[in-house]
């Protein structure tokens, strides 16, 4: 079985432990982070939006289509952000080298007022 194959068998599993518990928090939480890893938000709000006019289902429903908008806008600020670049070492070295130096003409300055 591909990982795809158990990706979304494992989605299946989680959305009939959320149906089977709805009122669960944690049920509705492991479906969304799986669903976040996977890359499959898109489906999670296809699925929770069916949900949305169930008299008895429509209020969470309608709360975790909130979540899932906002850790989409998450991932797509994540994505947008530029790459920060590691410092080289070089440049760190470079400080190093300039506060040692500057230290040692501090120490030799100071040496004869003493």
């Amino acid at each position: 079985m591909s990982s795809e194959g158990g990706a979304s068998a494992a989605l299946e599993v989680l959305w009939k432990h959320v149906l089977d518990n709805w009122e669960d928090d944690a049920s509705h939480r492991a479906f969304l982070e799986h669903c976040r890893h996977h890359d499959r938000l898109v489906e999670a709000a296809v699925r929770y939006r069916g949900m949305k006019g169930d008299h008895a289902r429509g209020p969470i429903a309608e709360t975790k289509l909130k979540a899932i908008a906002a850790l989409a806008m998450a991932r797509l600020a994540l994505a947008r952000s530029p790459e920060r670049r590691p410092k080289s070492r070089f440049m760190s070295f470079l400080l190093i080298a300039l506060f040692m130096a500057g230290t040692i003409g501090l120490l030799a300055y100071l040496g004869p007022i003493r």
